[in-house]
Parts: structure tokens; C-alpha cells; sequence
């Protein structure tokens, strides 16, 4: 019987599980799940080889297929202030550690501020980046070349 203990619940046999939210573009649904804390979880649960993972704030990520717009998903989400995302999502938690913790927000949030998206109607722009040169990490040449880049990619897309 799993018992509960502040990063999950944890099962007979020793694995922690954490609650996430699973926005399951396939079958257009939001839902509160428990899942296992192994990035192969992760990977089964999204339908993917490699994840990626979005700071969404309130120290909440968007676990989502790192290579989505490259495969052939044929549906999709849009999060909100986002052309979309290609495939299933898991949001979570994380710690100051950053490690994957308890996912806090209401799955009804979620659910009211996405739109599940049909890729083969309206297909995601292609993949797109912007370069610059970085002549040293001090705080204003990485600004500099993050509005550079910027610039480069608005440009790349005719903006």
C-alpha cells in the first residue's frame, strides 16, 4: 500500500511517484496523474525519446518531446504565449535543487488555458533560431547576443 511522504507517494516496492498534470494531446484531455519519478516514465508517459523542458514560472516545467516539431505528431497543444507544442506534456514541479517534484497548479487551470491542436490542419511553424556572437559571459554580452539573436531570428522569419 503506498504511504505518502512530502516528494510523492512511494509503492511497495520503493519507487516515488509524484503528481504531474498530463495533457494528453491524443485524446485532447488534461489530466492529474501519479508518476513515477524516472525519466523513463517520463518517456513512456509523453511518447518520446528525449524531453525538453520548459520554465513555465511559479517553479512549474512543461516536459515535452525535445525532437516534437522534427516528428510526425499529428496533434498538438498551444500553451499559452506559444506558437504550440507537437505531441504530450507532463507539467511539474521543481525543486531548488531542480529536481521533478509535485506539480502544485489545479489541472483545471490548465485545462482552461489550452487550446489541443490538430497538426495536420495547421501545422507548426519549422524550428527556428537566431545566432550571435558572444565575445565574453559577462552579463551584458549575453544580453547583447540574446537581442541579437532575437533580431536574427524575427528576421529569419520575415518580421
Amino acid at each position: 500500500m503506498p504511504h505518502e511522504r512530502s516528494m510523492g507517494l512511494r509503492s511497495e516496492t520503493g519507487e516515488f511517484f509524484m503528481r504531474a498534470i498530463f495533457i494528453n494531446a491524443v485524446d485532447r484531455k488534461v489530466e492529474e496523474i501519479q508518476i513515477e519519478n524516472e525519466l523513463h516514465a517520463f518517456y513512456e508517459r509523453i511518447g518520446c525519446d528525449m524531453i525538453q523542458c520548459l520554465d513555465v514560472g511559479a517553479n512549474h516545467v512543461l516536459v515535452c518531446d525535445e525532437e516534437g516539431r522534427l516528428r510526425n505528431w499529428k496533434v498538438g497543444f498551444r500553451w499559452p504565449g506559444s506558437e504550440g507544442i507537437a505531441g504530450n506534456a507532463l507539467l511539474v514541479c521543481v525543486d531548488k535543487n531542480d529536481d521533478f517534484t509535485d506539480a502544485k497548479v489545479p489541472r483545471i487551470l490548465i485545462e482552461r488555458n489550452i487550446k489541443f491542436l490538430d497538426l495536420e490542419k495547421t501545422p507548426l511553424p519549422p524550428p527556428a533560431f537566431g545566432c550571435a556572437f558572444i565575445p565574453d559571459l559577462s552579463p551584458e554580452s549575453i544580453e547583447a547576443a540574446r537581442a541579437e539573436a532575437m533580431h536574427d531570428l524575427l528576421r529569419k522569419r520575415g518580421c
